[in-house]
């Protein structure tokens, strides 16, 4: 990029940014906290976590590895008796 092509850039730069609206600390803070009487949580169903063991976890992803290695062994002996 040459020097002038820089300058250009810059001057772009700066007219994008004097177009923004320039806030304070206290005003972005206000922007993105809700307020305390702001009720859009109305339609939100709080979850109620199910504790199951470790192993309970972890059967389903078993069952499923066993599943997708016989079909990856299937795959694979179609593959070589058609070389």
């Amino acid at each position: 990029m040459s020097n002038t092509e820089a300058l250009q850039w810059a001057a772009e730069a700066d007219d994008s940014l004097a177009r923004n609206e320039i806030l304070t600390d206290d005003e972005i803070i206000r922007t993105v906290t809700p307020e305390e009487d702001d009720d859009d949580d109305d339609d939100v169903t709080p979850l109620n976590p199910v504790k199951i063991s470790h192993s309970e976890a972890v059967s389903p992803l078993i069952t499923h590895y066993i599943r997708l290695k016989s079909k990856i062994l299937k795959h694979t002996k179609l593959c070589s008796s058609d070389v």
